[in-house]
């Protein structure tokens, strides 16, 4: 039996988080006297984290591996410039033979000699592993602070726990307090590659592109997103950052496999809103599908629950079942579970008034 003096007891000075204090404005601007070192011009910093969003199958994978061969190599990216460094790709989507080949193919197109760079372009392929992003730390060989300057991490939909759901505001802000705490540990920036949520993007604010919850984009320092042009043959490259002046939107090609910046304004195509018909029956299709996922009294479910099962965005979500409430379809209450926590949950049907639940607007 494991001596009980050898466990460490929950108050144990080893266990608790760090103290912090105030720090007097003078103190901080003195101790702080430069921003941090730029690492691509106008869009990242070292240290800070990144999104790369768009549609599936668009070439977002292949715009991070454009990335990492211009950091590695000094290149300017998209004719911003980079301060050089070495570089992590972390893929958990891609076969090993797959990712070889693609990295090669971008570096060759890039008339980049990848022996040469041999030593500055890492990468650890994990698919099949099922390491969520709390279990990398320790799955991972150790790696040392400031071994890299930037981890690139694809994609963002497989690091996440079981049963954790992308429309979950509190849980995808652990997800990126992870990064952070990641991008501390490694003394690096870390970029992440996410997909967008189905549908039109071209009507959407910037920081709404990205599938799931709003804290996406929130937390991370640069949010980077390709979204359509009104010219079927481009795109638009958008971001917003925290750091810098958000840069001005620009036009590129995809030219497999590398992409290219276009002499061209940058027009967002736009959805061209369906007619008032056809918005009403394909919203009365997807609510059909979605009341099919919600039981009858006494039975419930929640709205993460619920959610996570449609790939409509919280937006449009909230809007169908909004309509289904109105039409008497559904009833919400706010249930109060295990711990005093609330949740809300949907019935199909209306229910009598309960001692531990009560009626709350949606």
């Amino acid at each position: 039996m494991k001596d009980i003096g050898q466990i460490k007891r929950v108050d144990d000075p080893d266990l608790r988080p760090p103290r912090v204090k105030p720090i007097n404005i003078c103190d901080l601007i003195a101790q702080n006297p430069e921003m941090r070192p730029v690492l691509v011009e106008g869009v990242l910093r070292h240290g800070e984290t990144c999104n790369i969003i768009a549609s599936t199958k668009v070439g977002k994978s292949f715009l991070g591996g454009n990335l990492a061969w211009c950091i590695a190599t000094g290149t300017p990216w998209l004719s911003r410039k980079v301060k050089q460094g070495k570089v992590l790709i972390i893929d958990n989507e891609l076969h090993p033979e797959t990712l070889a080949d693609r990295l090669y193919r971008i570096s060759v197109e890039m008339r980049i000699d990848y022996r040469e760079f041999k030593d500055f372009v890492d990468v650890i392929p994990v698919r099949g592993l099922g390491l969520h992003i709390h279990a990398i730390e320790n799955r991972l060989e150790e790696i040392e602070p400031g071994s890299y300057t930037l981890a690139i991490l694809d994609a963002l939909y497989r690091t996440l726990p079981e049963g954790t759901s992308e429309n979950d505001n509190a849980a995808m802000m652990a997800i990126y307090n992870k990064l952070d705490y990641y991008a501390n540990k490694w003394d690096c920036a870390i970029a992440v590659v996410h997909h967008a949520s189905k549908g039109s993007q071209g009507d959407k604010n910037l920081t709404d592109v990205g599938s799931g919850a709003g804290s996406i984009s929130r937390a991370a320092d640069t949010h980077i997103v390709i979204r359509p042009h009104e010219d079927s043959e481009l795109c638009v490259l958008e971001c917003v950052t925290r750091s810098f002046k958000s840069p001005d939107p620009i036009s590129i090609r995809f030219d497999w496999p590398l992409w290219y910046e276009a002499n061209k304004d940058p027009e967002l195509k736009k959805s061209g809103r369906q007619d008032n018909d056809a918005q009403a029956k394909a919203d009365k299709l997807d609510s059909m599908a979605m009341l099919e996922k919600i039981p009858q009294m006494p039975k419930s479910i929640q709205q993460n629950k619920l959610f996570e099962q449609f790939d409509f965005g919280v937006g449009k979500s909230g809007r169908l079942i909004g309509k289904m409430v109105r039409a008497g379809q559904v009833k919400i209450r706010r249930k109060t579970k295990n711990g005093g926590k609330r949740a809300l949950v949907f019935y199909s049907q209306v229910i009598p008034d309960s001692t531990n639940e009560k009626t709350g607007d949606f």
